[in-house]
């Protein structure tokens, strides 16, 4: 299995979700403030949240963010 690399931004509250390594990508939004990044091929190879922590939650000071992980 290959590794996930996730990547907060806080600055453009973002969340970058690669599967794999970070890479040249072609990116389409789909509605909803997601991004799904594809490669030449067309396989998806990872996506972004935008606005992932809401308004309220910016205006404090982030220690960590809410992020669930599961291993099946």
């Amino acid at each position: 299995m290959e590794k996930l690399t996730i990547i907060y931004d806080k600055l453009g509250n973002t969340l970058d979700v690669w599967f794999g390594s970070p890479r040249k990508a072609i990116c389409e939004e789909i509605g909803g403030g997601l991004i799904l990044k594809k490669n030449e091929a067309g396989d998806i190879i990872g996506f972004e949240k935008l606005n992932y922590v809401n308004e309220e939650e910016m205006k404090k000071e982030i220690m960590g963010i809410p992020l669930e992980v599961m291993v099946a």
